[in-house]
């Protein structure tokens, strides 16, 4: 294949990288921040003696489904399982949390 064909195979994709990339980015910072985020309101209701069972649900069953995104585009089976794993956490922490809620 030569220059001419990858970037005429380029143009057609319409793809624009420098928007993936900032894409990319955006949700490396924005986990970042949901990370430290979800670590603090734990902490806090450790503090006070509250609940983390509907954070924990949350943020496992987001890890889960980025490790599925991650898994469907590479097929490499450690992000299978962590799939499995987060999403699973996830309903755990759910039923726990409707559990500890219900009266």
């Amino acid at each position: 294949m030569n220059k001419e064909d990858i970037l005429a195979k380029s143009r057609k994709e319409n793809k624009d990288e420098g928007l993936e990339h900032a894409k990319n980015k955006g949700r490396k910072v924005g986990t970042a921040g949901m990370s430290l985020i979800v670590a603090a309101l734990v902490i806090y209701n450790f503090v006070n003696g509250l609940s983390s069972y509907a954070i924990f649900a949350v943020f496992s069953t987001y890890l889960g489904f980025e490790m599925y995104g991650l898994y469907s585009f590479t097929k490499k089976k450690g992000f299978l399982a962590g799939m499995a794993a987060g999403i699973l956490a996830g309903l755990v922490f759910f039923v726990n949390y409707i559990i500890s809620t219900a009266r």
